[in-house]
């Protein structure tokens, strides 16, 4: 189903307002930041959250941040946030509960990716890193070292839980209901090459926190010892690793909170970022524009499910 099909269920039926709060992480750069700005040019309470402190913040960040403060716009707040450190996430969702007292929406967009490239390996064969990165014939050249791994995943999957958790009990009920996104890159779990961990992470009915846990710890140990990757993901093993558990987490969690929050994920699409060096065929406005759609979908509209430029397609 395409979002035309849920759009026009509600068309003309804006359910969000200026009280409507949006709680935005990563949004330092890139497609982040433009979630933050067309939110808020929807008249939506926008908290914009990234881990460096205001002042160290991208130029791009900045001046939006100055241009909101130059037109009088109360309608956008920044806040830094460290979803990998568990006193950050404490510290955020208490003064968000001091300042606002809410949210209704939450996109979780911060991520990673520490994959280790190969220079000499570049080098001696005259490849251009955007040809490594993006041809699996060259996925010797990208690698991942332990502690870049668990970096990547302190980031993608275990941070993204710790805030989404934090954040539940501030999540304001509402006809419409709260809307938790987040953003993930179109990694399908037939990617990992051992059937018993495709069969533990796709099937959703019997899933738990426990199992994709499970999961994660091997990785990390196989990482370590330099044993066991031909279970993984050929290419940036970690980064997709940590999308693929997202993407279960994302399934587990909307049937958890069945009736109580809409729980999406969203494939932006293939854009243009400092992360994949530039490469893509979307703006980061236009990859934007996917994960807005989705965190204002009408009122009755899908929980559990996964977008891809406007295509609801399979995790």
């Amino acid at each position: 189903m395409v979002f035309g099909s849920w759009l026009q269920a509600g068309e003309g039926a804006e359910w969000w307002s200026e009280e409507t709060v949006a709680v935005v992480t990563g949004a330092n750069r890139g497609i982040g930041l433009e979630v933050c700005r067309q939110l808020a040019d929807k008249g939506l309470t926008v908290i914009m959250t990234a881990r460096k402190p205001q002042e160290q913040l991208s130029s791009a960040a900045q001046q939006f941040l100055q241009e909101a403060a130059e037109t009088g716009r109360k309608n956008v707040i920044f806040h830094t946030l460290d979803i990998t450190q568990q006193q950050s996430v404490l510290d955020f969702v208490d003064w968000l509960k001091l300042t606002v007292g809410f949210a209704d929406i939450l996109v979780n967009h911060a991520a990673v990716d520490n994959s280790v490239i190969d220079w000499n390996l570049k080098e001696w064969n005259n490849v251009d890193q955007s040809t490594m990165l993006a041809l699996l014939t060259w996925a010797n050249g990208v690698s991942d070292k332990y502690e870049s791994a668990r970096g990547c995943l302190e980031t993608n999957f275990y941070g993204t839980k710790r805030l989404t958790k934090a954040l539940l009990p501030l999540l304001r009920p509402s006809s419409h209901k709260p809307r938790i996104v987040k953003r993930l890159i179109q990694i399908w779990t037939t990617l990992l090459r051992d059937e018993e961990l495709r069969k533990q992470l796709c099937e959703t009915a019997s899933l738990t926190e426990e199992k994709i846990d499970e999961g994660l710890d091997m990785f990390l140990e196989d990482v370590k010892s330099e044993k066991g990757m031909d279970r993984w993901p050929i290419k940036y093993p970690t980064y997709s690793i940590s999308k693929i558990s997202l993407n279960a987490y994302t399934r587990l969690l909307a049937l958890q909170l069945h009736d109580k929050a809409c729980v999406n994920s969203v494939h932006p699409g293939y854009v243009r970022t400092d992360m994949n060096l530039g490469n893509g065929d979307l703006s980061p406005a236009e990859g934007a524009a996917n994960l807005v759609r989705v965190a204002l979908l009408p009122p009755g509209g899908p929980s559990g499910h996964n977008f891809l430029e406007g295509e609801d397609v399979e995790f």
